[in-house]
């Protein structure tokens, strides 16, 4: 089951309506930004996402929800969080060759880690638009750094996990609806774990069909660590449903009627969805086989999905895939150079994934 609701767009001058609607609080942002924007896009013609679990990121204020060591009996302090911010920010924005415009972030601690990223490291990288999921029962938050307007975003809360954040950005005359999610980890087992990953996919997917109902060319982006790698249903031999099911799998249709997303590395059809990690020309290029290492694997958990309009020769089209690799993310052996809270070292151990949108 979910619950949908409307959350705040905030600028860094925004004004608000907040509505009481029954026993749910409704904020409804209008943004506008009379500011002059950092035009830093290394090309206007293009559209770059990015997708990146940053692991854990905790400020440094006790609000009763973080985990023992992010606390200062833990020895979390406000210089460890400002290093986080700094490394967090040059990973956002270095050494990929490409600037992002639309960032999706996971495990963030609330809306103000985001705060405090643009009004600090970031601050000079054009991000004035941004927003965050409100979980109370957990400690990490999903949330999304835009330099384009948001028009709209709202919640999709999902019953024991996550919530999935669904954003409309005006791209300057052009639209792009984009699903920001962070799916139920595998730490008590993948398959027992499965329904929840299927429950989100589930209601994206027909969240997805209800709005190309009345915006049948609107292109739909979903993004963020799905806890499942996009071959994870062949990985499993079948043995069971996933939340992501390749398109060659003979039971595609099965599961998608299940509430799967069919995944493949070629343009589209309705109702599917391309993934680079399965495009052969794409996945060839890349500089690193996944974006977690995992148990002796690398996983591709790290996924922005895109819809069959991007693909149809109008408007926004995909254009490549990357990995984001450079010295600072990985370690020697070449893997993800995780945080390690306890000696203050690291980056994350996932490592950003990008996709490069043509204008």
């Amino acid at each position: 089951m979910s619950v949908e609701h409307m959350t705040a767009v905030r600028s860094k001058n925004p004004s608000y309506i907040v509505c009481v609607v029954g026993l749910m609080l409704m904020l409804w942002a209008l943004v506008g930004c009379g500011c002059e924007l950092f035009n830093e896009r290394s090309d206007d013609d293009q559209l770059v996402i990015m997708t990146y679990n940053v692991q854990n990121l905790f400020d440094a204020l006790v609000t009763g929800n973080e985990y023992p060591e992010y606390t200062p009996e833990g020895g979390w302090t406000t210089r460890m969080y400002d290093q986080r911010l700094e490394t967090t920010a040059r990973a956002i924005v270095q050494g990929h060759g490409v600037i992002p415009d639309i960032v999706v972030l996971q495990e963030i601690e609330h809306v103000g880690v985001l705060e405090d990223l643009l009004s600090g490291p970031l601050s000079s990288r054009g991000y004035q638009w941004y927003g965050a999921t409100v979980d109370t029962d957990s400690a990490i938050q999903t949330g999304i750094l835009s330099r384009f307007p948001i028009d709209a975003m709202r919640i999709h809360s999902l019953e024991g996990q996550r919530s999935v954040l669904e954003a409309l950005f005006d791209l300057e005359g052009d639209s792009l609806t984009l699903f920001a999610l962070h799916g139920k980890s595998r730490r008590e087992g993948a398959e027992e774990t499965a329904p929840m990953r299927i429950a989100m996919t589930r209601m994206i997917g027909e969240r997805v069909r209800e709005i190309h109902e009345y915006e049948p060319l609107m292109p739909v982006v979903v993004a963020g660590d799905f806890n499942v790698s996009a071959d994870s249903y062949h990985r499993v031999n079948g043995e069971y449903q996933t939340a992501l099911v390749p398109l060659q799998s003979d039971s595609a249709e099965y599961h998608r009627q299940r509430g799967s997303l069919i995944v493949g590395g070629s343009p589209p059809g309705q109702g599917y969805w391309y993934t680079w990690w399965l495009d052969p020309g794409q996945s060839i290029l890349a500089e690193m086989p996944g974006s977690y290492w995992y148990k002796g694997v690398w996983e591709t958990f790290d996924q922005v999905l895109l819809s069959p309009g991007f693909f149809d020769g109008y408007g926004l089209e995909f254009s490549e895939g990357k990995v984001g690799a450079a010295s600072m993310l990985i370690d020697e052996r070449g893997r993800p150079r995780r945080w390690d809270v306890t000696k203050g070292v690291g980056v994350s151990d996932h490592l950003p994934v990008i996709v490069i949108l043509d204008r």
